[in-house]
């Protein structure tokens, strides 16, 4: 009976430490380019600032590889942390970008620049430590590089 229980108390200990070391890792401090994964970026679809209407399609992208290695590394100088599941509501839509990232690999993931924070997916808010991000350098960045779809 006493090395069942062993059994089962150090199952649980390994649980726990995982579960703890798994949320560690999720709220510890990161770059904002390893949280976006934008080393295997194919292409980025976003809509055309300042934004006038929030139902509105993405109508510019970025395909060209040069244009977002730049990007990446404009964005690589912000860090973030992630605070939760979101909880604000913006009200300063001239410090919003809004954009859909398409990987190599197929997947989509949907974030977005508001303010100070990153929502990811819509779900996931994370806080620009060394931020607000220059939105005048990025408005001039897809300005210049941007394509039309």
């Amino acid at each position: 009976m006493r090395k069942k229980n062993f059994y089962i108390v150090s199952i649980v200990m390994l649980i726990l430490g995982i579960y703890g070391f798994t949320k560690w890792a999720d709220y510890r401090e990161k770059n904002l380019v390893d949280l976006l994964d934008f080393n295997k970026i194919e292409k980025i679809h976003y809509k055309q600032l300042p934004l006038m209407d929030d139902m509105a399609a993405y109508n510019r992208q970025l395909t060209d590889d040069a244009a977002i290695q730049e990007l990446i590394s404009f964005l690589s100088q912000y860090k973030v942390k992630k605070l939760g599941d979101r909880d604000f509501i913006s009200a300063y839509t001239e410090e919003q970008f809004q954009f859909q990232l398409e990987y190599k690999d197929d997947r989509v993931t949907l974030p977005s620049l508001i303010e100070r924070d990153v929502l990811l997916n819509d779900m996931h808010q994370y806080k620009i430590i060394n931020g607000p991000v220059d939105y005048e350098w990025l408005e001039e960045f897809l300005e210049r590089k941007g394509e039309e779809l």
